[in-house]
């Protein structure tokens, strides 16, 4: 509680903060400050390097090398990820009870509920707003379902059908006839699609989709907002993907890698997609799009295994941090990727940059291990393209030990229901018809001054003074043909022909040869 207010500041460094308005002195002196406190450069750093000295000096864990919010103790069992001022730890009941003992001592804390095998052990809890549940056969994860919820909330989309894939991969018609949309929605469509990335992080199927909406946030159009609508359907449909950390033991971080090359139909640029996984459990996924444009199958694919050879690199290290010493095995579906990694230098290649070559000293001295995998079974073929059936989709996640479930975990947050100030998608888009799944009537949705704000009344074009007469001229002779017929309505009731009026003769002329009446 109040963490920032526990680190001191170094010595020698002088804050001042103005004084709340409380304070009788507030207009004529200010506050120096002897604890870091929120709001101040260097808060963050401050309560990093209080808590470390502490679990470190006093209580004698190791801190990661990889990474310094890691802490294992050499003595007890104990595990420990710190999260800004949220720690996370895992050992027997007894290590538990001591670690909770000495940090109430020199903190204030709130301790949330403890998972475990034990009758009194809570079986879920909330971690950084994820659900964390304890089952016999391992640990279930799922995403914070309010990200869901309100992603699609915002889009408007929360009464509308499913659809069996996440995304559709655009045509060049779509592209050539597509519009930037009304600079009005801009700033929800880009709050809408950081959400969308947000949640993509714990929602393997999404992420792709995710990435493609993504790209649209500097300029967006009509067809990313179809496609943002689009994993909104899903998502109304799919709400919830629970991932399955069962009980197991390994002795490698294998990572799998694809490339979609030259996927982009705008600017020919790959997307590189791939997953670690430990065992049976993804422990990271990511999508992204290549900054250069790879001139060959071969150069994609190869930038694609660096991504992918680094990322498990950085976890295997990560994983020593814990006290688990495993191998590493790198996959890839491309053969010229393989010949590239296997050799020295560039050879006839000259568009790749040369510090992406480490990674054939890392594959000639075994750090990596680099196999082949078939293309038609890369499990990665999830982070690269759309063109995926509903059945492959759902095989994929039976893979990755995923499952999809409907209703709502117990301890989930609950999402507030507030009147925000911001305008949101599902708000805004009736500016713009085409995007409408059924008919709107404006005019009963909308005020007067909104309705002439996003359907402003049309302004004739001045004409030339000749036309003008002209048209005057023959709105006089419409006018009078117009009485004549009515007058001879009055009298004759409605006839095709009418033949009381002498004026009228051109017009009945003009019926008597065929013409429509």
């Amino acid at each position: 509680s109040r963490a920032y207010f526990n680190a001191k500041l170094d010595p020698g460094v002088l804050t001042y903060v103005q004084l709340p308005e409380e304070d009788k002195d507030h207009e004529g002196q200010c506050a120096q400050l002897v604890r870091h406190m929120y709001g101040t450069r260097a808060a963050a750093d401050g309560w990093q390097e209080e808590y470390s000295t502490f679990l470190v000096e006093t209580l004698k864990f190791a801190q990661g090398t990889a990474s310094p919010c890691v802490f294992r103790h050499g003595s007890r069992e104990l595990v420990m990820t710190v999260h800004g001022d949220d720690f996370t730890t895992v050992g027997p009941k007894e290590d538990l009870d001591w670690l909770e003992t000495q940090m109430q001592e020199h903190y204030e804390l709130t301790i949330q509920p403890r998972l475990g095998p034990g009758p009194d052990d809570a079986k879920e809890a909330v971690i950084l707003n994820r659900i964390i549940r304890w089952t016999e056969s391992g640990i279930e994860y799922e995403a914070d379902p309010r990200q869901a919820e309100k992603l699609v909330a915002e889009c408007g989309m929360t009464d509308t059908n499913t659809v069996a894939t996440p995304g559709l991969r655009l045509s060049y018609d779509q592209l050539e006839k597509d519009e930037v949309l009304p600079a009005h929605l801009h700033t929800a469509f880009r709050g809408s699609a950081a959400r969308a990335n947000y949640l993509a992080a714990d929602r393997l199927d999404c992420q792709f989709a995710a990435k493609e909406v993504c790209r649209w946030m500097s300029k967006p159009t009509e067809a990313a907002w179809q496609a943002l609508k689009r994993l909104c359907r899903y998502l109304v449909g799919l709400p919830r993907m629970i991932f399955h950390y069962r009980w197991q033991t390994v002795d490698h971080v294998d990572v799998y890698t694809d490339t979609d090359w030259a996927g982009c139909p705008r600017t020919r640029k790959s997307t590189s997609g791939g997953c670690a996984i430990l065992g049976a459990h993804p422990i990271k996924t990511w999508s992204s799009t290549q900054s250069s444009v790879a001139l060959s199958s071969g150069e994609a694919e190869f930038n694609g295994v660096v991504r992918g050879a680094g990322v498990g690199l950085g976890y295997q290290s990560l994983l020593q941090d814990l006290g688990i010493h495993v191998g590493l095995r790198v996959w890839t579906d491309s053969s010229a990727a393989i010949g590239i990694c296997s050799r020295q230098g560039l050879g006839k290649l000259r568009h790749l940059d040369t510090h992406t070559l480490w990674v054939q000293q890392a594959v000639r001295s075994k750090r990596v291990d680099l196999r082949k995998v078939a293309g038609e079974v890369n499990p990665a073929d999830l982070f690269t393209k759309h063109s995926l059936t509903r059945e492959r989709l759902m095989g994929l996640a039976k893979l990755f030990e995923m499952e999809y479930r409907g209703g709502r975990a117990a301890s989930a947050p609950k999402t507030r229901v507030t009147a925000g100030t911001k305008a949101t998608l599902g708000e805004g888009v009736s500016a713009v018809g085409e995007t409408h799944d059924g008919p709107i009537m404006p005019h009963r949705l909308y005020g007067e001054e909104e309705l002439a704000r996003r359907y402003p009344p049309l302004e004739a074009v001045a004409e030339a003074e000749e036309d003008e007469q002209l048209g005057d001229a023959l709105l006089e002779r419409g006018i009078e043909i117009a009485e004549q017929i009515v007058a001879d309505t009055v009298s004759f009731g409605r006839r095709r022909v009418q033949k009381s009026s002498e004026e009228s003769k051109p017009l009945r002329e003009k019926e008597d040869s065929g013409s429509p009446g």
